[in-house]
């Protein structure tokens, strides 16, 4: 879950040449929102006592976002991804019903489909659309699309991430071991996930109609901390990336390192600091085995949507976390 409070700057907004995250944030040093990291009172994380308080919980952000920055009933959206209702339906109906008589404001579910196309509008300039392709890989989903010739847009989604998929992974091998995660989980894609997406990249256009592939998601940012973590730290918006960095990780996580080796020598001091806290952030957010889950996830979509045809494979790293939620929030208040 993340609380966010964004400011607007009207003149920058009707720019509408530009992509959501330019028009948003156009500026390399910052992000144009406050954005808070918590755990999610509905999520697979939370317990039963956490989600019976979940709308006690969200009400009081929205009463801190109220004192803390100005804001009225009208101006907060509460958005809850579609993804949450295949998980746990019966929280997510609580929640939807308690939360209106208690703030006001009435919960928004967006399917794992419109969050795809969000995605993509966020990073991707109009003029580009015929060349580029987005996936994210979320800790629960993959999904991600282009438009098509008609400027329809085609999503795609599996109902796995790196932790869903890490968590699949132990079911069903319950002794599974760091040093084995990694090949079980690319079993486990290959077996299970790939058969998913299989008919829906069917359809795609060949790589040189979509010769750009942006990635994003935490493990997308993760492999870049450990791979290229001089990259990460300049404030450019884009980070590029090779299609055997994800086999590379598996490798790493398979040979008993899963985040990297010694920091790169040139670094300074300061740098040296800033990487050990991108890497600290990784460690934080995946545990080796949701590491080699979404490292799976990542080499198996480098063969099926072929990474090493693509002209440019990056991240948008300037882009957020939030992606699909920033540019909802953009197209409803904006």
């Amino acid at each position: 879950m993340s609380v966010s409070a964004y400011r607007f700057d009207h003149d920058r907004l009707g720019q509408r040449s530009l992509s959501g995250f330019e028009r948003m944030a156009p500026e390399p040093t910052g992000k144009a929102f406050v954005e808070r990291e918590l755990a999610s009172p509905l999520g697979p994380a939370a317990d039963d006592a956490m989600a019976a308080q979940s709308v006690e919980i969200v009400a009081g952000h929205i009463d801190r976002l109220k004192s803390l920055q100005g804001l009225q009933t009208g101006d907060i959206g509460v958005l809850v991804s579609g993804g949450l209702i295949d998980f746990a339906p019966g929280r997510v109906e609580q929640f939807i019903a308690g939360l209106p008589a208690r703030t006001g404001i009435t919960p928004e579910i967006i399917s794992i489909k419109d969050q795809a196309r969000l995605g993509y509008d966020w990073i991707v300039r109009p003029a580009d659309r015929r060349s580029v392709m987005h996936v994210d890989i979320g800790s629960g989903y993959i999904k991600g699309g282009y438009y098509d010739q008609r400027g329809q847009f085609v999503a795609l989604s599996a109902p796995f991430g790196p932790k869903t998929m890490a968590g699949a992974v132990k079911l069903r091998w319950p002794d599974v071991r760091t040093a084995t995660v990694g090949q079980r989980a690319l079993e486990f894609y290959g077996d299970t996930v790939a058969p998913v997406l299989a008919p829906q990249i069917a359809t795609e256009p060949p790589p040189r109609q979509r010769p750009y592939l942006y990635l994003t998601g935490g493990i997308v940012t993760a492999t870049a901390a450990i791979f290229r973590p001089k990259a990460v730290l300049r404030p450019h918006q884009w980070v590029e990336l090779q299609p055997d960095d994800f086999a590379n990780l598996l490798g790493l996580i398979a040979s008993g390192t899963p985040y990297g080796g010694p920091l790169p020598a040139p670094l300074t001091g300061d740098e040296g600091d800033r990487v050990r806290d991108a890497l600290r952030r990784v460690r934080n957010s995946f545990n080796p085995h949701e590491l080699a889950a979404g490292a799976a996830i990542g080499d198996g979509l480098a063969r099926q949507l072929r990474f090493d045809q693509r002209t440019r494979l990056a991240l948008p790293h300037l882009a957020g976390t939030q992606i699909w939620v920033s540019q909802y929030l953009l197209e409803k208040f904006g």
